[in-house]
């Protein structure tokens, strides 16, 4: 008779376990050791030529400069920056080629005020320029809804806590729009644009008289000056709150802002000191 074969008994959990581990190990130390190798400032950098090539070839000098101003006005800032969403790079107005989220950096005494004011509007609801032979109005802008509905941020307060109520559009902020006839046409020119485009293709091989020209194109109807506080925040200002969906109580507290007079009335602005260099 042939003899019994022993029946073969499956492994205990603990040795999947401990094999699975290795594995992992084996993974770490792998990809360690790729990265010494490959592009580790402490290796032989076998890639680093390559990599200089790809970022030379993808370098850009004004998004390098505008990452440098946002980078600086973040590091300056004494208060914390609360985040908020960001729109994709096409979608985004040709401002942010040049300037970043914080634009305002001259008048430190009250820069934190004006970029504060970024969260609410586009640039060009402060910064454009009145033509006669052409009416503005503003409404709610969102270049990925061209029909925003709301609730927008800014507009009422939360009753429980008395601060600004959330809403799911953080996207949407009010926006000048040329009125000729019965049609609106935007004020707002974005990177998508083709002149924007063109542009972002060739600024590199561009003289400064040459980068110098285009800009002008894109401050087309833009002053450089925005305008004061009272243009804004009064009964009688640009911005129809009332309009605009804001609620009563938040309408009287914008159109009676004690900042405002603080900075209408004052031609200097005593701060305290909090720390001495």
């Amino acid at each position: 008779m042939p003899k019994a074969t022993k029946q073969r008994r499956n492994h205990p959990l603990i040795s999947y376990l401990i094999g699975f581990v290795f594995v992992i190990l084996s993974a770490i130390v792998f990809i360690g050791i790729v990265h010494h190798l490959t592009i580790s400032s402490h290796g032989p950098q076998l890639l680093k030529p390559l990599l200089g090539m790809y970022l030379a070839k993808n370098k850009s000098e004004i998004m390098e400069e505008a990452k440098r101003r946002e980078d600086l006005e973040i590091h300056e800032h004494f208060h914390h920056l609360v985040q908020y969403p960001q729109l994709p790079e096409n979608m985004r107005p040709v401002c942010y080629i040049c300037h970043s989220d914080l634009p305002h950096s001259k008048n430190q005494k009250i820069r934190s005020l004006l970029n504060m004011h970024t969260q609410f509007f586009v640039c060009e609801t402060c910064h454009i320029e009145q033509r006669k032979d052409v009416g503005i109005i503003y409404k709610w802008y969102n270049p990925m809804n061209p029909h925003p509905t709301g609730p927008f941020f800014g507009t009422r307060y939360e009753p429980a806590t008395g601060d600004l109520a959330p809403v799911a559009d953080r996207i949407s902020k009010m926006a000048p729009f040329f009125k000729k006839g019965d049609r609106l046409e935007s004020a707002i020119q974005i990177q998508d644009a083709p002149l924007a485009k063109d542009y972002m293709k060739v600024r590199d091989k561009l003289t400064p008289e040459q980068r110098d020209g285009v800009k002008n194109k894109f401050h087309e109807h833009i002053k450089p000056k925005g305008y004061q506080c009272e243009a804004c925040h009064t009964g009688r200002g640009i911005l129809d709150f009332k309009e605009l969906g804001f609620a009563d109580n938040r309408i009287e507290v914008l159109q009676n802002l004690k900042i405002k007079s603080m900075l209408t009335q004052n031609e200097e602005i005593d701060l305290p000191t909090l720390y001495k260099q």
